[in-house]
């Protein structure tokens, strides 16, 4: 046996993900890394020590849709970024109180941590790195205790550049949409496939004149590719030696602004998340 794939509640993430490493196993982990950073931090050392490849399994990465929004991004096509606006969310199901994403203990966390760390992580991959953050979580609805079912987000990250985020369980029809403004136009990513619909994206190229934007549509239908390809990524960073795509401090990062979220709902401010800030904290 070469490696590891650990696709359980989170709260057992960080267990499972240490013994498979200390065993000499490669290790692909279902995002997040673990319930919190300090757990993640843990695994992240083991990992680096032993030479093992540890991925965490932020999918969305490869969907279609999101792989073309990122090479039209670094090519260029929308000019630079200023904004970017991220609605993600469901209404839940029967007995979705009951589900164990919706238990602090074994979450780690709400619909921030559950799918809201999805769009933080393409936040990162598409548009930046964040320099501060300001957010609310709170449970509007379904009866879990310590357990957010929206969190309303602002991210301010670097040249100016402003991310609004929406996550919720209260969603009650299941969606997916990503827009990207630049100077020159904007994407709008929509669907993940099954009840979200299909992947689709729109490219808007803004006119010199002010009229209204010429569109393309693209879409992607099934089956999505993105599972392959991440299963890709992984096998062959184990044998090129090379780091994949969301390796251990790229999902620890991504962790840390959830806990500063989480942070910023309970003091009711804007929280700092430049490295340095991040340190200073740790280090307290």
């Amino acid at each position: 046996m070469d490696l590891a794939v650990v696709s359980t509640p989170t709260k057992f993430h960080a267990e499972a993900v240490e013994s498979a490493l200390r065993a000499g196993k490669h290790v692909l982990c279902e995002k997040p890394l673990a319930r919190n950073l300090a757990e993640a931090e843990k695994v992240l050392e083991i990992a680096g020590r032993r030479r093992l490849v540890l991925k965490t399994g932020y999918n969305y990465r490869y969907m279609a849709h999101v792989r073309m929004a990122h090479d039209l991004i670094r090519g260029g096509a929308i000019g630079a970024l200023h904004s970017m606006r991220a609605r993600y969310g469901h209404g839940g199901r029967p007995g979705y109180e009951k589900h164990w994403c919706t238990d602090r203990d074994l979450s780690g966390g709400g619909v921030l941590l559950e799918q809201g760390i999805h769009i933080l992580d393409l936040m990162r991959y598409v548009f930046g790195e964040p320099a501060c953050i300001l957010a609310l979580a709170e449970c509007l609805f379904w009866p879990f205790e310590g357990t957010e079912d929206n969190c309303f987000l602002l991210a301010q990250c670097e040249a100016g550049k402003t991310a609004q985020i929406h996550v919720s369980w209260t969603q009650w029809v299941n969606l997916f949409s990503v827009e990207i403004f630049g100077r020159d136009g904007y994407l709008h990513l929509t669907g993940r496939d099954g009840h979200y619909g299909s992947q689709r994206l729109i490219w808007g190229k803004r006119q010199s004149d002010h009229s209204r934007p010429i569109e393309q549509e693209f879409e992607f239908p099934p089956p999505d590719t993105s599972w392959d390809l991440e299963w890709k990524d992984f096998v062959e960073s184990i044998g090129s030696g090379r780091e994949p795509m969301s390796h251990p401090a790229d999902s620890c990062r991504t962790l840390q602004l959830v806990e500063a979220a989480y942070q910023s709902s309970q003091r009711r401010e804007w929280t700092d998340v430049t490295s340095a800030a991040i340190s200073v904290r740790s280090a307290r």
